[in-house]
């Protein structure tokens, strides 16, 4: 139909534009931690534009819904002040008729969240991670700062006085207290150098010292070294040796957890809890754009704008994304509270349906005369009084 087209193209283009701009700027403002991981460690500047692009699938699941709600705001304002609404609900277009371009977007909006949820934004978010320690492990200057206390783990701290020219260690002092069967050593040397393993950095150290409280003369013991290695254990895993969060497992990983595994048998409830959310996630454009919608088409249109609706509307959007957030961090340590995702979104798509009908409205506008008329007798009341 010509109508629902034409509506759909300006929402297209409205929903297109809005997303766009808010993600290049949530991409500015994240980008910048990026940038950061990247210039510290000297890495190739490839590498920042591949986390950059892994990071898109999780920002566009909490920008998308956002950006339609926006883009239905701002079209449907202006059909209003334009009078084409006004003009189509006169050639008689009914509210679902209005409504339809718009619930058919935020289907879509749905679909492609879906996606994300269950799929994209795991499988991308794995990818930032084990890229992040690849960085980590693999690029020297960014695992040791020059001027400060350099802490891996609890147990390993290193200090590093500057670098020369060649990329040598100047003035080093390494504390170790990671053998709990020993006394900890400490380590001090003129330079060293940081040399990469198999998974493992280390640091060569030359000309230096090795001092020990030794338990039994409760005496300092000193060995004097022209060459000593110091592995950084704990630090680089491999991709496969570190325990995947909930937000990194895709919707069948969540459902199917390994309880042969100790991490995944301790969090079940929480991968529960998050596959429920991930199912819940694509509900919110339907059920934030009913809501919109029966605010801004319910009742007469006034011609000069929409703005104590549209800021009740944006209102009530607020609250429905506080409620989906809260609920999702409380289930993932409550369980029997994720049920409560469906009903938070299921809620307002019922009202916002029944509100778009006939009947609905009708009965609507009935109960908004009948308060306006309390209200106006009570005051007629007090002032008589």
């Amino acid at each position: 139909m010509l109508m629902n087209r034409y509506l759909m193209k300006n929402l297209l283009l409205a929903t297109g534009f809005i997303t766009f701009a808010l993600l290049m700027v949530v991409m500015l403002t994240q980008s910048l931690r990026i940038l950061e991981l990247v210039a510290n460690s000297d890495a190739p500047p490839g590498i920042f534009f591949k986390l950059v692009a892994l990071s898109l699938p999780k920002f566009l699941e909490t920008i998308l819904p956002v950006a339609l709600v926006t883009a239905v705001l701002f079209v449907y304002n202006r059909f209003i002040i334009d009078n084409e609404l006004i003009v189509l609900r006169s050639c008689g277009f009914d509210q679902h008729a209005l409504a339809r371009p718009a619930l058919n977007l935020a289907a879509i909006c749905g679909a492609i969240m879906l996606v994300l949820t269950v799929w994209a934004t795991p499988v991308s978010y794995t990818q930032v991670k084990e890229m992040r320690l690849s960085v980590m492990s693999k690029y020297s200057s960014f695992l040791l700062r020059e001027g400060v206390f350099n802490t891996f783990g609890k147990d390993l701290t290193v200090y590093l006085r500057n670098r020369d020219q060649n990329g040598d260690l100047i003035g080093l002092v390494i504390h170790d207290t990671r053998d709990k069967t020993k006394p900890p050593y400490t380590v001090t040397a003129k330079r060293g150098r940081l040399v990469m393993g198999d998974e493992t950095p280390s640091i060569v150290v030359y000309d230096g010292m090795r001092q020990q409280l030794d338990l039994r003369s409760q005496t300092v013991s000193k060995l004097h070294f022209s060459q000593y290695m110091i592995e950084i254990k704990g630090f680089a895993r491999g991709p496969g040796a570190r325990a995947r969060d909930y937000s990194e497992r895709t919707l069948y990983e969540l459902l199917h957890p390994d309880m042969n595994v100790k991490y995944d048998r301790d969090h079940r409830d929480a991968f529960m809890a998050e596959a429920h959310a991930d199912i819940a996630r694509p509900l919110t454009p339907v059920a934030f754009t009913l809501a919109v919608l029966a605010i801004v088409l319910l009742g007469p249109f006034n011609r000069r704008g929409q703005t104590k609706k549209i800021l009740f509307a944006a209102l009530v959007v607020a609250v429905l994304m506080a409620a989906n957030l809260g609920l999702m961090s409380a289930a993932r340590k409550k369980l029997e509270l994720a049920p409560l995702l469906y009903i938070v979104n299921f809620v307002p798509i019922f009202l916002g349906y029944y509100a778009l009908d006939f009947r609905g409205e009708q009965q609507i506008m009935r109960m908004l005369r009948k308060w306006r008329a309390s209200r106006a007798q009570h005051g007629a009341e007090e002032e008589a009084a």
